[in-house]
């Protein structure tokens, strides 16, 4: 740590700087940030573009999800089973468990190829849990559930969208 009196660099965690004797105490706790990063960590998922979630049953095909998907122009299908989410199908299901085995989707039910428990959010979660989420678990979309029920779905294209717009103001 930098004192901010001497310039010393003081090793991490010391009360007082080494060459001056200044008090770091406190100095290096974090503090909230402004700006970009401060937005990321303060605001909330309620606050980002999402989209209505688009449902199928666990019964249902495969070529009716990807139907769904196709009219409703999105790359994802939430499966709920009663009140229940419980899982997702996405594009990426559909060409590495569904034509890679090429398994026939007019005969397939979605839940034998969905991704089943998928990484949710809330919408009081920040932005910033979801983009890192997305990047960790390589995840292009995330159901967003409140109260456990379904309330959209969060891709990662709402998520640039929030950036650009919200965020640089250049929408």
């Amino acid at each position: 740590m930098r004192c901010p009196n001497c310039s010393h660099d003081n090793i991490a965690g010391v009360d007082f700087c080494e060459e001056c004797g200044t008090d770091l105490a406190g100095l290096d706790l974090p503090e909230a940030r402004t700006g970009f990063r401060g937005r990321l960590l303060t605001d909330h998922i309620a606050d980002l573009p999402t989209a209505p979630p688009v449902v199928v049953s666990p019964k249902s095909t495969v070529t009716e999800a990807i139907e769904k998907m196709r009219s409703e122009q999105h790359g994802c299908v939430l499966v709920q089973e009663g009140s229940e989410l419980v899982g997702i199908f996405t594009e990426k299901d559909v060409l590495t468990r569904v034509l890679r085995p090429a398994i026939d989707p007019a005969a397939t039910p979605v839940s034998a190829v969905m991704t089943p428990k998928p990484m949710i959010v809330a919408p009081t979660d920040p932005p910033a849990f979801a983009i890192h989420n997305r990047v960790a678990r390589d995840l292009r979309h995330m159901p967003v559930v409140e109260d456990s029920k379904i309330v959209g779905f969060l891709s990662e294209r709402h998520i640039l969208s929030y950036i650009q717009e919200d965020i640089l103001g250049a929408g």
